[in-house]
């Protein structure tokens, strides 16, 4: 059991209606169609009323629903807990288990790698102590009072995601965490929709040190633009911090070896070297790793038993995660990097795909919109050409409105088609692609590149 009724009640300020028997709940959901057996629904106002969902979430086995009201179309007896607002009884939900938790927490930020950092601490803190972390991106407003309210009691640790598209959104998300660690990834230019310039970012982002415990530390990312601000916030809050990414930084890459897929990572920490394999070819991936080891150093784990673990962890679908697809002609390489994409992000993955020795033969990008960038969208597009990154890629196929800027600028040697969107991509793939290939399959989320990469795998070439 999570949440005894009890505790509910005490967490909530709500009442408790219907038959609930004996019992409280395993878990804490927002989403009817995912719920589980003996959960509780959050009736979330959003785009739609979850209220309207209540019935569909006992269907399939919640155990009651938290509600501003009850709904006329519900069964009387359904076991409901009543409050005046759905989103701040979550919040309360939150705020009352991080308050009675003893697990050491990790929060993370940054514009780019916050997801893949945290499923990487994750993979190696759960092999020192029972771990705690959202199974997907949960970062914002729902998704990190969810992740606290699901923190079991028993747990060691717990990792929690916090991201932002407007200014004024990290800290009250890092107070509710009350984090013994904090680890910002990087800066980039990201949501400039919102913002100003990267500066102001870094500002936002630097916002999350307000989370911290009087004694909590800070992981910081020496080498990522505006670090001085970084380090500043960090010290005006009174806390201390440690560094990653810098040549005087506390942990430092010695030697980094690319080995068809993985990368060797050897580094120094605290006057020792140690050598550790990563399952993914990603310089970048690499870089947070180190911020990762720190991340454990600070919670008083194990840092050369975390470093052997990192092999264990692999980038999820749509972050970096290389692939081999077995087709009646020969075999395709894909680096699904679909789910997010901007400046900083981009450069990243076009160096990956670009490395010599990773699998395939000839190099190919297909690159969509990067979105959220403001007012610098179409000069940013325009520059990619101009990357050297882009030396060992042999042909880049673009797609949408944006990327026809990068397009245009792309010298006759490297340039691809231009889709206007990811239809007409995929009704093409079959003259684009071929044997040997490895495709790197990058743009932000909403541009909706995960379906060219299913559509990738199962072609029939």
């Amino acid at each position: 059991m999570l949440w005894s009724q009890t505790d509910l009640v005490e967490a909530t300020a709500g009442d408790l209606l219907g038959d609930w028997g004996n019992d409280g709940v395993t878990g804490i959901s927002i989403d009817s169609r995912t719920i589980k057996t003996n959960e509780l629904f959050v009736a979330i106002k959003g785009n739609r009323d979850g209220h309207n969902f209540i019935n569909d979430a006992i269907k399939l086995g919640a155990k009651a629903a938290l509600v501003d009201h009850v709904p006329l179309e519900i069964s009387p007896n359904t076991p409901l807990v009543l409050v005046s607002c759905v989103q701040t009884a979550l919040e309360n939900l939150a705020r009352h288990r991080r308050k009675r938790s003893q697990a050491k927490l990790v929060a993370i930020t940054g514009s780019v790698g916050k997801t893949s950092s945290k499923n990487m601490l994750k993979t190696i803190l759960e092999l020192q102590g029972k771990t705690h972390a959202a199974p997907a991106s949960f970062n914002n407003y729902l998704g990190v009072p969810l992740t606290l309210a699901n923190l079991p009691m028993d747990a060691t640790y717990a990792v929690v995601e916090i991201g932002m598209n407007k200014p004024g959104e990290i800290e009250p998300l890092a107070k509710m965490t009350s984090a013994d660690v904090v680890f910002i990834t990087a800066i980039a230019e990201a949501h400039l929709v919102a913002f100003g310039d990267i500066a102001e970012i870094a500002n936002e982002k630097a916002q999350i040190v307000k989370g911290l415990k009087r004694n909590g530390i800070a992981v910081l990312n020496a080498g990522t633009p505006c670090y001085e601000i970084l380090k500043k916030q960090t010290i005006e809050n009174g806390n201390q911090f440690v560094s990653f990414g810098g040549k005087s930084s506390d942990i430092k890459a010695k030697k980094t070896q690319n080995l068809n897929g993985n990368i060797k990572v050897q580094c120094e920490f605290k006057e020792k070297e140690f050598e550790f394999i990563l399952s993914s070819a990603g310089s970048h991936f690499a870089e947070n790793s180190l911020g990762v080891l720190l991340c454990v150093y600070c919670l008083g784990g194990d840092v050369e038993q975390a470093a052997r673990d990192l092999k264990k962890w692999k980038p999820s679908s749509g972050r970096g995660s290389i692939e081999k697809i077995s087709l009646p002609l020969g075999n395709i390489f894909l680096i699904d990097d679909a789910f997010n994409a901007n400046p900083s992000s981009m450069k990243a993955a076009l160096r990956l795909l670009g490395q010599k020795n990773i699998y395939g033969n000839r190099r190919v990008a297909v690159l969509g919109d990067m979105l959220e960038l403001g007012m610098k969208e179409v000069m940013l597009h325009e520059e990619i050409s101009s990357w050297p990154e882009l030396a060992a890629i042999d042909i880049i196929h673009t797609i949408g409105p944006l990327m026809h800027n990068l397009h245009s600028q792309l010298p006759i040697n490297k340039k691809g088609c231009h889709y206007r969107n990811k239809i007409e991509i995929i009704s093409d793939l079959e003259n684009i692609l071929r044997k040997g290939d490895i495709v790197l399959v990058k743009s932000s989320k909403s541009v909706g590149l995960s379906s060219l990469v299913n559509a990738i795998r199962d072609m029939k070439i």
